[in-house]
């Protein structure tokens, strides 16, 4: 099953740019990351038009445009894993904006004073405050610290990649986080190719 990881908090919190950095990070280091945003307003805009009658009428619908694809459906309550699974089968982590009420694995962004007792799971705080309690705290400008640290929770049984490095047939050591941040940045660029998985990749590159 992929994680799912809730980046909750308050309106105008600082959610939105939390994600966009997280997503960032896992980028950086050959993660493929999805992104949901879990709101309780109204999203679907075929209203008015041919499409939204079939809307209306339970029909599932993609719309295929020459920028990209969108996918509306009227189900009230779809159930996350479908549609992580469904929309996002090639990713190995999701970010879901929102979600305070959902039975999720969070970072929460705020004071950690204000957060409501009803919300469960969290990983991590995020914000300029001190810190409380057990959970570990994080302030703006350790976002790589705190991705660091989410990917270690969330995936940190995903066997990493075993990386060596030849300049003229030389072997060169590498530090365990350089032979880990290689092997993942490499394989999140072949990952697509057929033909790559669980195989031994060599690439030769001359400058």
């Amino acid at each position: 099953m992929i994680p799912v990881l809730a980046v909750s908090g308050f309106k105008k919190s600082g959610k939105t740019t939390l994600c966009r950095e997280l997503a960032a990070c896992f980028q950086e280091v050959g993660v493929r990351v999805g992104f949901v945003k879990r709101t309780h307003e109204p999203s679907v805009r075929c209203g008015g038009t041919d499409t939204g009658l079939l809307l209306e009428a339970g029909v599932p619908i993609v719309l295929w445009a020459p920028d990209g694809l969108q996918a509306e459906n009227r189900e009230e309550q779809p159930e996350l894993d479908w549609m992580v699974e469904r929309f996002m089968p090639g990713v190995d982590l999701v970010l879901l904006e929102g979600g305070k009420s959902l039975s999720l694995p969070r970072v929460w962004v705020g004071n950690p004073e204000e957060c409501p007792a009803e919300v469960k799971g969290i990983l991590a705080w995020f914000g300029a405050f001190p810190p409380a309690g057990r959970i570990p705290s994080f302030r703006p400008g350790q976002e790589k610290d705190l991705a660091a640290y989410l990917l270690d929770r969330l995936l940190g049984k995903r066997q990493s990649p075993s990386v060596s490095l030849h300049v003229d047939g030389r072997k060169i050591p590498l530090k365990p986080y350089l032979e880990r941040f290689l092997g993942q940045a490499i394989l999140g660029m072949i990952r697509s190719l057929k033909g790559t998985q669980g195989r031994d990749i060599s690439i030769h590159i001359r400058n």
